[in-house]
Order: structure tokens, then C-alpha cells, then sequence
């Protein structure tokens, strides 16, 4: 049995020729197979795996200073960061990367003949890692005369992960979504879409307790942690339920939009409560209500030795800078403006709807549209019958801006769960991976 030098195992067979009248994926050279999952030449699969075993990606910077650099091959040296990334976009996995194979000596020795003259100058580094890179992938291109002998210690072995069963939680929330009795609710007979489901959050922020009775948690295990999440996903649910067009919806359709939406309204919901508890403390001490009873404070920290291997302080600290912009882009322009009940749901169902029909197309977006154009009527008559307001196109612009801002720092923290994901952080995964992905 062997191996094809710059891919796994797993994909030699179906690599060991070039393809014909293919072409890479990363680069548009002619492929020579599937290697770590994606259709792509024999340089560019090398590429990939010194990245990842020499842990390069940190040292890469983007040329153009963009992250949009051409990779093509019309240019002698790509930008390495772009080429990766692209490797990573397309679906390259790092899962079977070989980690202690040197096929490349001469190249080393090359390599160290020059560092004198590099430590000399301190210049050409970065010219001198893509003439080595390149000569690395001519390299990889040669077929070996004879073809090394297949070792099996020269693979990273993969555990295989914990799988933990999500099925009765994915019931309960079912049951909740698919329940016709939460709009036959006599309370809501004269109430329009957008104050049905300011009812509903009504109806769990009731149970908030004041600032004065909140314990604040200094760590917490991941345990608890879900299971203060698995909590507030029946409140997401409870509150989708709701909305009169939410049950037009196939049952299908409706636990896809919660599994699109609950972590993004969870998240944004209880930065709108923090900010309504602690005020100015909100974005200068930074506390965040993380449930009705308890807040936390950035030294918090979660123990995440069940579910990785890698340091807590690490893992923490890859979603950090997400809180960080929550607090600076969401509950600065919160505190500033001070938002009624009605504008908090409506940020919280335009995020909803603009999310689930992005993510979802189809009938799901078509009901988006449908949803938004009511909301829009709904809180049009909120401000001219209730609050006497005609002049309020400058205040709707601010809410907008808001949702945005939370909507890029979700895309930015779920880019950053796939990374995690490629990169095997967790050592557990969930029997319906989608429930929790951001």
C-alpha cells in the first residue's frame, strides 16, 4: 500500500494520476486529484500541508493588505495568506494531514546555507520563503522513481469524537415550534404581528431579575454553560411560535430558521437587557446578563476541558473579540439610543427574518419578505398611533444600523466556529451539528 506524498491516506487512491481535462480548484493548474477534500494540483496540496504543519498561517500577511489578492497562474508568487484561505473556503481540511514528513532536504539545506547572509540584511526574508516554496512545489510535481513505502506513524492520528445526543432537546424545541395554541392566545386577538411577539418577550423578560438580586458567575463549566443555552433556546422557540406567518411555515422549515437564528437573537437579546440593567456599566465595566439570574464580567471564564484539549485561556480567547464588538458596536448605540420594547422586537424579527431568508432561500425567503413589509406597517402605526411620532425615519435608520452590526459580528464568530471545526478544536461533536454552529 502507499501514500501520495502530499496528501492523506484517505485520498491517495483517487490521486495517484493527474485527472485529465480537470483543473484545480485553488489555483486553475491542472489537477491531480482530491487531496484534503478538494480537487486541486499537487503544489497547491503541498502548499496546504506546510501550512498547517508548520503552523505558517500566523506569520502570513495579505500583500495587497485586502484578503482579495488574484490566485491564479498568471502570477509567479501568490499571496500565501489569500492562497490559503482559499484552500480553507473551498472545503481543504486539515484532518489527515501528514505531520512528520520532510520530503524536502535539499530545499533545507538550501534554506541554511543562506540564513548568515538573511540575519546580515534582515531583508528578502519573505522572497526567500516563496523562491523555497516554489521550489518545494517543483519538488512535488517530480514523480518519484520509486515510491516510499507506506508508514503508518507518519499520519496524524485522529480520535475520533464524542457524539454527543441532542435528540430530546431537538424534540422539546420541536414541539414548542409546531405548538397551533400559543397564537390562539386570547390576549393576542386584537394585537397586530409586531406586538404578538413583543408579548412573548414581554412574557420571558418578566422573569428578569433586578440588577441588586443578579449573582455574577467568575467561571462556569461547559456543562452549565449549555445548559443555560439549552434554556434560552425554548425561549427563542417559545417567542418564534408566536408569529402568526412563523406557522405557515412547513415544520421542517420553522426548526430550520430556529437553527439559523436562536444563537444570534440569544446573543443580541441579552445585550438589550444588559444594557437596560447596568446602563453605562454595560460598555464600561462590561457586564452582560448571561441569564434572568446571573451577569459575567470579561475575566470570566469557561472550563472547556470536556469538549478540547487545547488550553481554556485559548479557547476562550478565539471568541472573545466578538463580545468585544458586541459591547462596542451594539450596546453603545443601544445605551445612546434607548430603545422601546417594540423597537427591541422589531430589531429582534428583522434580524430573524433577514438571516433565516438568507440562509435559507426558497419559501423561507419569500415568507421573509412578506414578514418584513408587515413589520415595517406594524411599526409605522406604533409610532404615528401610539408614540404620536411622524418624523421617524432618522430613529428606524439607527435601529437598522444596529441589526447590521449584529448580523457582521454573527457571520464573523460562526467563520470563526468553521475555522475551529476544519481545525478539530472541539473533541466532541453534536448528533445534529447545525443546532449550535456559531
Amino acid at each position: 500500500m502507499s501514500s501520495d506524498p502530499s496528501t492523506s491516506s484517505s485520498s491517495s487512491s483517487s490521486a495517484s494520476e493527474t485527472v485529465p481535462n480537470s483543473t484545480c480548484k485553488v489555483c486553475e493548474l491542472p489537477a491531480h486529484g482530491v487531496h484534503f477534500g478538494v480537487q486541486s494540483c499537487r503544489a497547491c496540496a503541498a502548499f496546504f500541508r506546510r501550512t498547517i504543519v508548520m503552523a505558517r498561517t500566523k506569520k502570513y500577511k495579505c500583500r495587497g493588505g485586502h484578503n482579495t489578492c488574484s490566485v491564479s497562474t498568471n502570477e509567479r508568487y501568490h499571496c500565501r495568506l489569500c492562497r490559503y484561505n482559499k484552500c480553507v473556503l473551498l472545503g481543504m481540511t486539515s484532518e489527515n494531514v501528514q505531520w512528520n514528513r520532510d520530503s524536502f532536504p535539499a530545499v533545507r539545506k538550501r534554506k541554511n546555507n543562506k540564513k548568515g547572509e538573511e540575519e546580515e540584511d534582515g531583508e528578502g526574508e519573505e522572497e526567500e520563503e516563496e523562491e523555497e516554496e516554489e521550489e518545494e512545489e517543483e519538488e512535488e510535481h517530480k514523480v518519484p522513481a520509486k515510491r516510499p513505502r507506506w508508514d503508518p506513524t507518519n499520519l496524524m492520528i485522529t480520535k475520533p469524537k464524542r457524539v454527543v445526543d441532542v435528540t430530546l432537546l431537538a424534540t422539546k424545541i420541536q414541539k414548542i415550534l409546531n405548538d397551533k395554541k400559543m397564537c390562539e392566545d386570547p390576549k393576542l386577538k386584537k394585537m397586530n404581528n409586531l406586538e404578538k411577539l413583543d408579548h412573548a418577550l414581554n412574557e420571558w423578560r418578566a422573569q428578569q431579575r433586578p440588577e441588586e438580586e443578579m449573582k455574577e458567575i467568575t467561571d462556569l463549566s461547559v456543562k452549565d454553560l449549555f445548559t443555560i443555552f439549552e434554556d434560552q433556546m425554548l425561549v427563542v422557540a417559545t417567542w418564534l411560535a408566536h408569529s402568526p406567518h412563523f406557522k405557515q411555515l412547513e415544520p421542517v422549515d420553522r426548526f430550520q430558521v430556529f437553527k439559523v437564528i436562536w444563537n444570534v437573537w440569544r446573543r443580541f437579546e441579552r445585550v438589550e437587557m444588559s444594557v437596560k440593567l447596568f446602563g453605562k456599566s454595560t460598555s464600561g465595566v462590561r457586564k452582560f446578563a448571561i441569564s434572568e439570574k446571573h451577569y459575567v464580567t470579561p475575566q470570566f471564564m469557561v472550563d472547556f476541558s470536556k469538549i478540547s484539549d487545547l488550553p481554556t485561556a485559548f479557547i476562550g480567547g478565539i471568541f472573545r473579540d466578538s463580545m468585544r464588538k458586541m459591547f462596542k458596536l451594539v450596546a453603545v448605540p443601544l445605551l445612546r439610543m434607548e430603545p422601546t420594547s417594540i423597537e427591541t422586537t422589531y430589531m429582534l424579527s428583522q434580524l430573524t427574518w433577514q438571516m433565516a431568508g438568507q440562509a435559507l432561500q426558497g419559501n423561507v425567503m419569500e415568507m421573509a419578505e412578506k414578514v418584513q413589509e408587515e413589520l415595517a406597517d406594524d411599526l409605522h402605526h406604533h409610532y404615528l398611533k401610539i408614540k404620536r411620532r411622524s418624523n421617524y425615519a432618522s430613529r428606524l435608520v439607527q435601529l437598522m444600523s444596529i441589526v447590521n452590526s449584529v448580523k457582521k459580528i454573527h457571520m464573523e464568530r460562526k467563520m470563526t466556529m468553521e475555522l475551529a471545526n476544519v481545525f478539530d478544536v472541539f473533541n466532541v461533536e453534536l448528533s445534529d451539528p447545525e443546532i449550535y454552529d456559531s
